[in-house]
């Protein structure tokens, strides 16, 4: 399925290549499942990455809409293969599946449109099973189709990532968020695995504006919860949203693409406070550039607590916006756990208020939401 936008509009523009798998006929639970080595023979079926295309699809067109894609949205074509049983994701939409065939034509037909300008945005997203030794293996939905060589069902990623950068598009940003495991038998063969396309000695090394995240380290794995997107995907998506935006000199709200990359972790300490540690993802980037822009503030994370902590299952804790005209303060009564908040970025007051009588008085501090998602501690003595 590939949908084009803004076709009427000259200069560059961004490019999108969507890829989900979730559904393998040839591993456990697959509507033509074989007998795979021992090795294999646990793998199977996937809710996550049907949720998660789902979810980066959504958030491409609400950009679209909302025109805050740093160069305007050109196309986006998407394979999803959900697992058996799933009802309809996208109903009325000629989708196709992510065979390895499908991805092969998916991906030259979107690095074509990408070459189309050297200012284009070149945007690739995949979502599911995957395997490292050397490099990293990316598994299609006909992987283990052939059990004595599963792995035709298979390509590097790494290899066809470089050879992308023969494209004239200065600003590649690969997402893969998949596992990084190697089995036993995987390291006791001559494992060869081919890319999509092949790099050539004569291509430059790296696009100018190159990013690549990787949802885990190499021989790590991957989270989510069932049928909902992984813990990466909503990492990634409330970067762009802008809790990691900045403002330039126009006071308008940029995402770029060091930002997305440098905050990842914290972003996923966001989403699971347990994947900042369970969960290291690989970063590979360039020269920063652009990615969203937003003339209005994005909405900003800001988790309150007390210094000491001891202090805070009795405070009373304020958060007011520190500008002439906005709304009413926001207020909490005492309560034992950090308040979280979700509000627009800019510069608030944050007041820790006490009965009188009792072992503390009340603290104050001013903090701007500036990247914005922070932690304060408000001073009570």
């Amino acid at each position: 399925m590939i949908q084009e936008f803004n076709t009427r509009l000259k200069g560059p523009k961004t490019h999108v290549l969507l890829i989900g798998v979730g559904g393998y006929p040839y591993l456990k639970g697959g509507t033509e499942a074989k007998q795979q080595s021992p090795e294999l023979a646990g793998l199977g079926q996937l809710t996550s990455p049907v949720a998660s295309v789902k979810a980066m699809y959504e958030k491409v067109m609400e950009y679209n809409v909302q025109d805050v894609w740093s160069k305007p949205l050109g196309s986006i074509e998407m394979l999803l293969t959900p697992p058996p049983g799933l009802p309809p994701v996208f109903p009325g939409m000629n989708v196709e599946n992510a065979s390895l065939a499908n991805i092969e034509d998916a991906y030259f037909s979107w690095k074509k449109r990408c070459d189309a300008h050297e200012e284009n945005v070149a945007l690739f997203y995949y979502c599911g099973h995957g395997f490292q030794k050397k490099y990293h293996f990316l598994l299609a939905d006909d992987f283990g189709k052939q059990p004595a060589n599963p792995w035709r069902g298979a390509f590097n990623f790494d290899d066809t990532r470089d050879a992308f950068y023969s494209c004239k598009a200065a600003t590649p940003i690969f997402l893969v968020d998949a596992c990084r495991q190697v089995t036993i038998e995987m390291l006791e063969k001559d494992l060869t695995v081919a890319p999509i396309d092949l790099p050539s000695l004569s291509n430059p090394e790296e696009s100018k504006n190159h990013l690549t995240l990787k949802a885990t380290a190499s021989g790590q794995v991957a989270y989510g919860k069932k049928n909902m997107p992984t813990y990466f995907t909503q990492a990634v998506i409330s970067g762009l949203d802008g809790l990691v935006a900045r403002q330039d000199e126009n006071e308008h709200w940029l995402v770029d693409t060091s930002s997305l990359g440098l905050n990842i972790h914290r972003l996923l300490e966001l989403i699971n406070s347990k994947q900042s540690f369970k969960q290291r993802c690989q970063i590979n980037s360039g020269i920063p550039t652009d990615i969203v822009r937003r003339k209005t503030a994005p909405i900003a994370w800001l988790e309150v607590s007390c210094d000491p902590a001891t202090a805070l299952p009795l405070a009373g804790l304020t958060c007011t916006e520190d500008d002439e005209g906005a709304s009413a303060p926001l207020t909490r009564k005492p309560m034992p756990d950090a308040w979280k908040l979700n509000i627009k970025a800019a510069t608030y007051k944050l007041a820790a208020t006490f009965e009188a009588g009792g072992d503390f008085t009340g603290g104050f501090i001013k903090t701007s939401l500036i990247p914005p998602f922070r932690k304060i501690n408000v001073k009570c003595q």
